[in-house]
């Protein structure tokens, strides 16, 4: 196999396993019981699904632990309604790591297989963050923070050392007669490659030894010497230290929120405070749900935890509910074909149907995308709502007038904070 062939394939297959780490880990469920022991069920209506009491403008309003905030898009905007935190830093390293798991496709290569720690790359008093992976393949993440914007430098492989506040870093590995030494600092905020260099052979099926290594710096083949000279001339490799992580992902969770006070006043108090539920029954479209849980100061139902949807689960049940089919927040963003938390002008960034940490609470096989009208004509799916199926719960997607199939049991979930 050629040089270029080989070297094209090993960058391929970073990126792929970038693409899909970026994002994986099963959270642990809190169970039914703890949740509704720390809630009292109040009731405040009865609605029992039935086509009797279809329209009926009643419901029970519940308080329940808040799900986490909504977010259209980075964590630069969540660092400046944090202006005031302690470090701004650590609540947008503590955002990052959140949606990291939020967005998890899959568990190869998320959070809780990574270990991590603070690096000191640059010379401010910022520290980089470490996703360190556990395999070759995954690589790892490294973040840099600069004016409310966090930046993620991607490493080629595992090893990798730094100058501590030299604001250099040099990744360097390889393996199977490809090796490299691809150099970065950070610039304005952002990671930026300041050479690359590489040594190789151009076919590694025979037996090869060192002397057979073509050597080139920044494009342009040198001998090892003159390769050594150029390294040396940008990375004194006899200061460098290697990146090591050595937190686990709640450890590291528990650092960030040790050091800043802004997520206890922004994260930390959306997602533990006190909400509240009101469950209508109407034949409405989603959309005219969502207009009337406006109308009411709150919003479509966002499902954000377990806990959140066991307490759903067991006010629905207590209330002989469990007949409904009820709109939830979620809407198919047609910019990227995938469901989000959509509050009618905003998508979240968690996509609820790849994310491994939400894939459960769907209908088997679903989303499906696609589905049929009451004529029996194909209609677009692009609405959720949840109902109950063989003694479960479920999520799924449907058109946005459901109407005609289940008259009189349609219903949706309002949240007030």
């Amino acid at each position: 196999m050629s040089r270029k062939i080989r070297k094209s394939l090993l960058f391929t297959l970073i990126g792929l396993v970038a693409l899909f780490s970026a994002c994986g880990s099963d959270k642990g469920s809190a169970t039914k019981n703890e949740e509704a022991s720390e809630t009292a069920l109040q009731d405040k209506g009865e609605d029992s699904g039935s086509a009797e009491n279809a329209g009926a403008d009643e419901g029970s309003m519940q308080q329940k632990g808040s799900p986490a905030p909504l977010s259209s898009d980075s964590t630069k905007e969540a660092a400046k309604e944090d202006a005031g935190s302690k470090n701004p830093w650590a609540k947008a390293y503590f955002d990052y790591l959140i949606d990291f798991e939020r967005n998890s496709i899959d568990s190869y290569g998320g959070p809780e297989d990574r270990d991590y720690d603070y690096l000191y790359v640059n010379d401010d008093d910022i520290p980089e963050l470490l996703l360190q992976g556990q395999d070759e393949a995954t690589g790892n993440l490294i973040l840099t923070y600069n004016d409310g914007a966090v930046d993620e430098l991607q490493t080629s492989r595992l090893n990798f050392d730094y100058i501590e506040r030299g604001n250099i870093l040099n990744n360097s590995d390889g393996h199977m007669g490809y090796y490299h030494d691809l150099i970065y600092s950070i610039e304005n905020g952002k990671w930026v490659e300041k050479a690359t260099g590489e040594y190789y052979v151009d076919d590694n099926s025979v037996d090869w030894s060192d002397e057979d290594l073509i050597y080139e710096w920044n494009g342009e083949t040198v001998s090892k010497e003159d390769y050594d000279k150029e390294l040396d001339k940008i990375f004194d490799r006899t200061r460098a230290v290697p990146g090591v992580g050595t937190l686990s992902y709640d450890d590291m969770l528990e650092t960030l929120l040790d050091d800043s006070e802004g997520i206890e006043s922004s994260y930390l108090k959306d997602n533990n405070a006190i909400h509240k539920y009101e469950v209508i029954v109407k034949d409405v479209t989603w959309d005219e749900a969502l207009k009337e849980c406006k109308e009411k100061g709150g919003y479509l139902a966002r499902i954000n935890t377990d806990a959140e949807q066991y307490y759903l689960e067991d006010l629905l049940s207590k209330n002989g509910q469990e007949k409904l089919v009820l709109w939830i927040g979620g809407r198919l963003n047609p910019e990227d074909g995938h469901y989000h938390w959509f509050d009618g002008e905003n998508y979240s960034r968690v996509s609820l149907d790849e994310s491994n940490y939400y894939r459960f609470r769907w209908l088997n096989g679903e989303p499906s995308y696609t589905g049929k009208d009451a004529d029996g004509n194909d209609a677009e799916e692009n609405c959720m709502c949840m109902f109950r199926s063989q003694g479960f719960w479920k999520w799924n997607d449907t058109p946005a007038d459901i109407s005609a199939f289940y008259k009189g049991r349609v219903a949706y979930i309002c949240e007030f904070e």
